[in-house]
C-alpha cells in the first residue's frame, strides 16, 4: 500500500514539474537579479510566462546610499505601460522600476543597470565538466551566463553517445582554436552546399561552433552554424573577431 502511495506522489510531483514551466511559445526569458550591483551579478535567467508576466528591473537605494538592482518576472497587472505599479511601504528606496516584454533578456537594459563592459564576452554556460548547470537536453533549458576571458569567445556543442539522446553544451573557447574551427566548418559547408555526395547527406549529429557576439551561442549548434554560414556568405561575419558585422 505504501509503495503505491509513494509512486502516486512521485508521479504527481513529476507532472507538476513538467507543467510548471510554460510551453516554448509562451516563454519569456528575463535576467534574474537579487541585490545586484551590476549586470555581471545577474548571471541567470528566469523563465516567465509571456501571457501573464513581463520582465522587470528595479533600482533600489540602500541605507548606505548605494545602488542595488532586483529583476526577474512580474505580473503584467503590476506593470503599467512599462512601469511597475507602486505598492506602498514595500517600495521605500526604489528610484526606478520598469517592465518590458518585447524580447528575451530585455530587462538587462532597464533602469540604467551598469554593463561592466562584458557585452562581447558574456556567453551561455552549461557544461557537465565546468559549470553548476550541466549540459542540457533542450537548448532553452540553459539559463546560466558566464563572462569569458579576453582571449575567448562563445562556444556551443551538440554531444551524442550511442543509446542516449543528444545533449547540448555551452561555454567559452580559445579564440585562436575557434578561428581554425570556423574556417573548417565553413569549408565543409561550402563543399556540401547543393551537393548530393553521400558524405554530405549523412551529416553527423555531432556539432561544434564558435561566435564572438554576446549571448550568440544560444540554441541548437546546427541552427547557430547555419545562421553564421548565411552571414559569412553575405559578408556579414568577421572571421577575425567571429562577430557579426551587421544584424541579420
Amino acid at each position: 500500500m505504501n509503495t503505491c502511495k509513494e509512486l502516486a506522489i512521485g508521479i504527481t510531483l513529476f507532472l507538476i514539474g513538467v507543467f510548471a514551466q510554460p510551453l516554448d511559445q509562451y516563454q519569456l526569458r528575463c535576467r534574474l537579479c537579487n541585490n545586484a550591483r551590476t549586470l555581471s551579478d545577474c548571471m541567470k535567467l528566469a523563465i516567465c510566462d509571456n501571457r501573464t508576466e513581463e520582465c522587470y528591473m528595479e533600482q533600489v537605494i540602500t541605507d548606505a546610499f548605494t545602488s542595488q538592482y532586483r529583476g526577474g518576472c512580474r505580473s503584467i497587472t503590476q506593470c503599467n505601460g512599462g512601469t511597475a505599479v507602486a505598492t506602498g511601504k514595500r517600495d521605500a528606496g526604489i528610484v526606478c522600476s520598469q517592465c518590458c516584454g518585447y524580447a528575451n533578456d530585455c530587462n538587462s537594459r532597464l533602469c540604467g543597470i551598469r554593463q561592466d563592459n562584458l557585452a562581447s564576452s558574456l556567453c551561455y554556460f552549461c557544461d557537465d565538466m565546468k559549470s553548476t548547470q550541466g549540459s542540457v537536453s533542450r537548448p532553452e533549458d540553459c539559463i546560466t551566463f558566464t563572462a569569458c576571458d579576453s582571449d575567448q569567445v562563445c562556444f556551443a556543442r551538440n554531444e551524442y553517445s550511442p543509446g542516449s539522446p543528444v545533449t547540448f553544451s555551452y561555454g567559452c573557447q580559445n579564440t585562436f582554436i575557434c578561428k581554425l574551427l570556423m574556417r573548417r566548418v565553413f569549408e565543409d559547408m561550402d563543399h556540401c552546399h547543393n551537393n548530393t555526395l553521400h558524405e554530405c547527406q549523412h551529416a553527423s549529429v555531432l556539432c561544434n561552433v564558435c561566435c564572438g557576439d554576446s549571448g550568440c551561442n544560444y540554441g541548437d549548434c546546427k541552427s547557430i552554424t547555419e545562421r553564421l554560414y548565411r552571414l559569412h556568405k553575405s559578408g556579414n561575419f568577421n572571421m577575425t573577431t567571429l562577430q557579426t558585422t551587421s544584424r541579420p
